[in-house]
């Protein structure tokens, strides 16, 4: 793995981009890699910001392909944590698509590899509620007005960070799925992303049918719902005001859920 700001000193958070020449050293890395790929299974990459219904897309689409869909979580123990994963196949090699989760922290993941891009991002101030709930939860974070306060100004660079880089520029071999559309229009939204993943139009009306049944939307355990953008215990309006204006000059309108401007 090339590290030049680690053999530079520099260190890149995970919400900024490598020093350009990292950058494109690292892409080239990964697209050689994806050259010798395993060319019987299609790869698609998942590029997701964190607290975007990443787990419970996964598990709706575990459902409907069952063995035919082989996943990677990258940040688990035991992982070979290369993009394109070295081991693409699951047992007894039946799966005939594999994908491969990433954050993109310090945004060092090459957009022009072999596969399909699957893209999930959420509205900020939902998203941010949820990280800090997590991060506090995990102890990487104190629960004070003042570390809110930092959190959210580095989960606002990486928000817009991600968008500019996996969202705002159309790929032919991307999809990109808001958290908003996945959990309030489910069905819809599964089924376009069952169609991307396959490349045809053909869905599976019964294969559907039981996914939406065993992973439903606010279930116990895991089903995504929407939050009340007002409930946190460092409500702040004015602050969120600030936060969303500066993603919507820099991100657009558009295809981002506001709440406070």
């Amino acid at each position: 793995m090339i590290n030049l700001n680690a053999l530079l000193r520099r260190r890149v958070e995970y919400y900024e981009y490598p020093w350009a020449i990292e950058g494109y050293l690292l892409s080239a890395q990964s697209r050689l890699r994806s050259l010798f790929q395993a060319n019987d299974v299609g790869f698609i990459f998942s590029k997701s910001m964190p607290r975007s219904g990443h787990r419970f897309l996964t598990e709706c689409l575990t459902h409907y392909f069952g063995p035919e869909l082989h996943y990677c979580g990258f940040y688990r123990p035991g992982c070979c944590h290369r993009i394109p994963c070295a081991r693409p196949h699951g047992d007894g090699r039946a799966n005939r698509y594999f994908m491969q989760k990433s954050h993109d922290f310090g945004f060092r993941d090459s957009a022009r590899l072999n596969g399909k891009y699957l893209i999930q991002y959420r509205s900020p101030i939902p998203r941010l509620q949820s990280n800090y709930d997590l991060a506090v939860a995990r102890g990487t974070v104190a629960q004070s007005r003042e570390s809110f306060d930092a959190f959210a100004e580095r989960e606002t660079a990486y928000f817009i960070n991600f968008y500019r880089k996996w969202v705002a520029a159309p790929r032919l071999n991307a999809l990109a799925v808001a958290y908003e559309d996945l959990i309030g229009e489910q069905a819809r939204t599964l089924a376009a992303v069952v169609s991307f993943i396959q490349g045809d139009t053909s869905v599976d009306q019964a294969a559907l049918a039981r996914a939406l049944s065993l992973a439903a939307v606010g279930a116990d355990g895991g089903g995504g719902k929407l939050r009340d953008p007002m409930q946190l215990v460092y409500c702040d309006p004015v602050l969120f005001a600030q936060l969303e204006h500066r993603i919507a000059k820099e991100c657009g309108k558009d295809r981002i859920r506001f709440h406070f401007i």
